[in-house]
């Protein structure tokens, strides 16, 4: 089911590769697989195309680029998610990205 669902998801890309949705869904679901180069490749056309979601966005691009072993790049993209959670009043997952700041040891 994942595989179909990739693939469904990058033949969407590649026909509306302007399309922000697009790219974030692929993204979260290459997350979602452990595909982390592939992710962070897909969160930053993501960001570069408007992105809408940028907490969760950020949080997950964080993620990616720790696991890549970028982890000052990784520490900047979740100090970028804190800051549009909380203009977007989303205390929350403000929270919950300085946690995963911190498990990933680039403190909080």
């Amino acid at each position: 089911m994942t595989t179909d669902r990739l693939r469904t998801l990058r033949e969407f890309v590649e026909r509306f590769p302007a399309d922000a949705r697009a790219r974030y869904f692929l993204a979260t679901e290459l997350h979602k697989n452990g595909d982390w180069a592939g992710a962070a490749r897909e969160y930053a056309a993501y960001f570069d195309l408007g992105a809408s979601d940028e907490g969760y966005g950020y949080r997950n691009l964080g993620e990616c680029l720790f696991r890549l072993g970028k982890e000052e790049e990784g520490r900047l993209a979740c100090e970028r998610g804190i800051e549009a959670a909380l203009r977007h009043r989303h205390d929350g997952l403000a929270d919950e990205i300085r946690s995963v700041l911190e498990d990933l040891g680039g403190h909080a």
